[in-house]
Parts: structure tokens; sequence; C-alpha cells
């Protein structure tokens, strides 16, 4: 799936206003769908609303063949009413596609009882009855359609940093019989199974436990059983097979690839590392120096970049729309600079849409990439595109995309004021002692701020 297209009437603080989210005329990839897009502006001109209208389209797009079959499109449902004034366009399986709410009645309109009773059991690929979906493939079943990662995501970083099985809920969870642990066993692997048999998922909103027990089933399953490996490997292996036996199980340690192709390569930036040593805590981090950290010391920063980088690697994100709102949250400007490349290669045939604040983020879109969100005389938002290049000075980006036109606070531009008089003095001064008094005074002035 990729998104090529938002058609807006008049919805929130928007008016007549459409999107194009495919490469210009003029580009290599002309006419093919954006690779990663960039909303900028300032707040309140609906970057994130944007995130959350493509956010909505997913929520039609899997559940709608469900209302269809019902004649059940709700009202008060925020997702349709989304399409009431605003057209999706997409490609999906080679196929374009636009969404909105007339299209959803006049598939409703045209189905007699037993195409209805049809619908309902044609799962997101609703699509089929209308001839655009084909066939679906075995291993198409765990891939993503859309990953919603909201800029809470910090917060749910708990769920893998902490041994939840430390705190027993009820009474009834310190004794239990065989029967059941095999029931909750069970009832366990099927409800992380649904959860991430998901096509649409969202990240960031505390309700997530079982997308992170699902993609952390691996290690999880790994721990529960080193015990009991080490000890088959102690009773049953001659002494000078143990070390290698042993090395070989921690070596199979889920961590290792985790660490090496996910989350080294930008933890080392912060001189830190995942742990690869097998614990009840499924993530733990070290120090370069080996010494492990207590997670409930691990930054902001940090705990963001662990809880948007697993799900990226851990899915299968082909053909995956990902929204990712405000990435640069409580990162440094260096590290700002590599969130981009870093995701896209995590993801690298997803298409993004990022809304950001940085201008560290913003230079590592093309100017056709860029979508700048402003008000205009009349308070309507309006949008252009982006125009300093890819990779450009941040300072260039603020002033020629974000529309600062000054970079300095009042106290700067006093003081760059009073440089340029001072120029003005050390030309017009004739006494050679006071002249050099002047030019002191103005490089002193220049150093400091860099004029």
């Amino acid at each position: 799936m990729k998104i090529t297209g938002i058609d807006i009437g008049e919805y929130r603080q928007f008016k007549n206003i459409k999107f194009d989210f495919t490469y210009p005329a003029d580009h290599p990839k002309a006419g093919q769908p954006l690779e990663k897009v960039c909303f900028i502006g300032q707040s309140g001109t609906g970057k994130t609303t944007l995130l959350n209208v493509i956010w909505d389209f997913f929520q039609v797009f899997v559940d709608s063949y469900h209302r269809v079959a019902l004649d059940n499109i709700p009202v008060k449902d925020e997702a349709y009413i989304t399409f009431e004034e605003i057209k999706v366009h997409a490609i999906y399986d080679e196929q374009k596609i636009t969404l909105d709410y007339d299209e959803l009645k006049d598939i409703l309109d045209h189905l007699d009882l037993d195409a209805k009773s049809k619908y309902a059991n044609l799962g997101y690929h609703w699509l089929k009855g209308l001839g655009i979906y084909n066939s679906l493939k075995d291993q198409e079943k765990t891939k993503k359609l859309c990953l919603y990662i909201k800029d809470s995501i910090s917060r749910e970083a708990n769920a893998f940093l902490f041994d939840q099985k430390d705190h027993p809920q009820t009474f009834s969870d310190f004794v239990k019989t065989d029967i059941q642990v095999e029931k909750e066993k069970i009832a366990y692997e099927q409800r992380i199974d649904e959860a991430g048999s998901k096509k649409a998922i969202s990240l960031g909103d505390l309700q997530s436990l079982s997308i992170w027990q699902y993609l952390l089933k691996e290690i999880i399953e790994y721990d529960e059983t080193t015990v009991t490996k080490i000890k088959n490997i102690v009773q049953n292996t001659s002494k000078n097979k143990f070390q290698e036996e042993l090395q070989k199980w921690l070596q199979s340690d889920p961590r290792h690839e985790l660490a090496e192709k996910c989350l080294n390569p930008i933890l080392n930036k912060f001189f830190l590392e995942l742990e690869t040593n097998a614990g009840n805590v499924p993530i733990t981090l070290r120090t370069a120096g080996g010494i492990k950290i207590d997670s409930s010391y691990l930054s902001t920063g940090t705990r963001q970049l662990l809880a948007t980088a697993i799900p990226l690697y851990k899915f299968d994100t082909t053909d995956t729309v990902i929204l990712f709102d405000e990435p640069e949250r409580s990162l440094f400007p260096d590290i700002q600079q590599e969130l981009v490349k870093y995701y896209t290669s995590l993801a690298p045939e997803a298409q993004f849409f990022f809304a950001t604040h940085s201008p560290f983020v913003a230079s590592a879109f093309e100017p056709c990439e860029r979508f700048i969100l402003y008000f205009d005389e009349n308070g309507e938002v309006k949008c252009k595109s982006g125009v300093a290049p890819i990779g450009d000075d941040p300072n260039d980006i603020l002033s020629e995309d974000f529309g600062l036109n000054e970079l300095m606070l009042d106290e700067g531009l006093a003081a760059y004021e009073e440089y340029r008089n001072l120029g003005v003095a050390v030309r017009n001064e004739t006494d050679p002692v006071r002249k050099n008094e002047l030019i002191t005074k103005r490089a002193k002035l220049g150093d400091n701020y860099k004029f």
C-alpha cells in the first residue's frame, strides 16, 4: 500500500486543499508515490491531523467490509465521519484506490442480500468484491498495512524494560493447577497472535501490551527455556563438550540479532549497547564498558528509540505506511540528524509520513517530500513545497522552509546592530587610540556571536 494523495473539502482547520504525494514530473521517479513525506508547520496547522486522516483511512480500509455488509456505517464513528469531506488516494496491489464516504455508500447500494453476506466473510479484502484485489499469498498474512507511532511512544517502553511477572495481580496468581497454567498459556498465545496479526497497529496509547509480547516472543520464549536447557547441558554433556554446547546456546539468544541489526547502530551513539545475556527482562542496556544500566534510569529519548526501532525491525513492513509523530522528542540534535536514515533503513520498503518541528529531521528530505503548512492572512491553512535542498544546513531549513525571518532572539539582533554600528564608527574615527578601542570591541562582539 502507498498513499498517493489526500483531497480535503472542509475539515477542521483545512478548507479546499489537495496534497499530491507523488514525485513531480522533473524527478527521476516522476509519478511514483513518495517514499517519505515530511509535514512541517507551526502548532495548529494540522500536521498530526493529517497523520490521523491517513490512520482513519486504514481503519475504514480494514474494517468497513463489516459495516458495508451489515448496512451499518455509523454516523458517530470518527473514522467514517472523516471521509464525508475527505478523499484518500492510494495504490494497493498495483491498483489505484480512492476512498470516501460516497464510495462506501455506493458499494452498499449496489449489493443484494446474498452479496452482503459474502462481504461479511471477506476480511479486509472487501475490495476483492470490486475486482480490485486478486489474491492473498500466505506470506502476506504477516505484512502490516499501517503502523502509527505516536508522540507518546516512550511510555510504552515499560512493556519490555521491566519484568511484568514480578507483580501478580490477584491472590490466585500465586497458586495454580497445571490445567489452569496450560489454559492461561493457550489463551496468552492466542491473544498475542491475534494482536500481532492486526493489519493496522497504533503504538503510544498504552493499549499495546499484547503487541509488545508478540514482538518479543522469541526473546521471552528463549528466557523461559534457558534454565531447563542449561540443566540438560550440565546433565547430558561431557566435560570436554560442556563449554562448547553452553556457548552455542548462549549465542542462539535472539537478542544478538536484535542488537547487531537493529538497536546497537543507534545506541552506540549514546555509548550504550543491548545486553545480550539472558535474564528476566526482555531488554536491558549496558554501557560500552559492560556495566548494566537499571532501566528506571534510562532517558526518555533512549526509551523512545527502543520503542520505535523494535517494531520497525520486527514487523514485516513491505509496502507498509508508517506514520511517525515528532520523532525528535527528547533527542539531541546529533541523533536527530540520523533519525530518518536510521528508521528508513529498518523498513526500507515502507512509505513514511513524519510530522516534525525539527530542522535536523526536515533536512533529510528532498524539497518535494516536504509539505509546509502555514496560515494565510485569513487564518486558513495552506501548503507549499520545500525549497532548501536535501542535507542543507538546518539554519537554511529554518529560514527557507520553516519561514523564520530571524534566527536570533532580540538580544542577538541588538548585538548585531551594535556590531554594524561599530563598523561605521571605526571607519569614521580619526583618533588612532579610540579607533583601536572600537576595533577591539567590535572584534570581541564578533567572536562571541560568530558575526
